[in-house]
């Protein structure tokens, strides 16, 4: 009989290798700049904004020199891209001359096509979204897995979103990828927290800096006015506007709970939403 023991705390992640998928956008960068001051080094992934990544990578070698910052692309609308990507990642001469695994995953990378009406959604629509937001986001946690259980340590934060309980404005096909999400975080917290390794799901509520929901061009409406006439011509003021604390949620709020997940050792079926009402 198998004699098992109690795990000591171990919440220290200097030192350690985190891999933020979606790195160039708003969440994802915020995130990687909070892993950066807690001194992860940081594999920033990114599909096509090269740039971006590569801008993100200086800037986080200028403010932390001892640390490792190394950008790393991968489509992952392509089966064949996200397989590779965690192999390709550890396989960098400067990540496998300091690390033999991924021992933190931001899984952020996503794509939001906003179709409300379900007969505007084609069944392209929804394979091309469900790829990208839910399958990839299982193979690369899996991809991950094997390091994180060979050391007994390992951090999973699956970003979701608040779509995930049926609000939201980018439609079923979105909201379907988002409640996948969910329901893996939920199934993984379970079975992997025995072995050292926590899996958590933030679901971000109306988050501006995004692309997701534009910058509001006025910043004034007036009592009583129909919001939804608003969002016709002034989408971001009409969601911000029914938003009880009247702002959108800023990406940095969102990797404050990262940051949280990441350097602590919970793991259940709580899911930190941001405090601006359910929509």
């Amino acid at each position: 009989m198998a004699t098992l023991h109690l795990h000591p705390l171990d919440n220290s992640v200097q030192g350690r290798l985190a891999l933020v998928t979606g790195s160039s956008g708003g969440i994802g960068s915020a995130s990687a700049r909070a892993l950066a001051a807690e001194g992860c080094d940081i594999l920033l992934h990114y599909s096509s904004s090269k740039d971006k990544a590569e801008a993100l990578a200086q800037q986080l070698r200028a403010q932390h020199p001892s640390q490792l910052f190394v950008p790393v692309a991968a489509d992952l609308s392509s089966r064949e891209s996200t397989r590779d990507l965690v192999p390709s990642a550890l396989a960098h001469a400067s990540v496998a001359a300091k690390h033999r695994a991924i021992s933190i995953l931001v899984a952020n990378a996503g794509l939001g096509r906003r179709i409300r009406d379900p007969k505007d959604i084609s069944e392209d629509d929804w394979d091309d979204i469900m790829e990208v937001n839910a399958r990839s986001q299982f193979v690369v946690v899996k991809a991950c897995l094997p390091g994180m259980r060979a050391q007994s340590w390992g951090r999973v934060v699956l970003v979701g979103s608040i779509a995930s309980r049926g609000g939201g404005i980018n439609g079923c096909h979105y909201a379907a990828t988002k409640g996948a999400l969910s329901s893996m975080g939920l199934n993984l917290a379970t079975v992997l927290a025995p072995e050292g390794v926590t899996v958590n799901t933030v679901l971000p509520a109306m988050i501006g800096y995004t692309g997701m929901i534009p910058a509001p061009k006025s910043m004034t409406w007036t009592e009583g006015a129909n919001l939804e006439a608003i969002k016709e011509t002034d989408l971001g003021l009409g969601v911000a506007a029914g938003i009880p604390v009247r702002r959108l949620g800023h990406p940095d709020e969102v990797a404050n709970v990262v940051t949280m997940y990441v350097s602590s050792a919970s793991s259940s079926e709580s899911e930190a939403k941001q405090a601006y009402g359910v929509f």
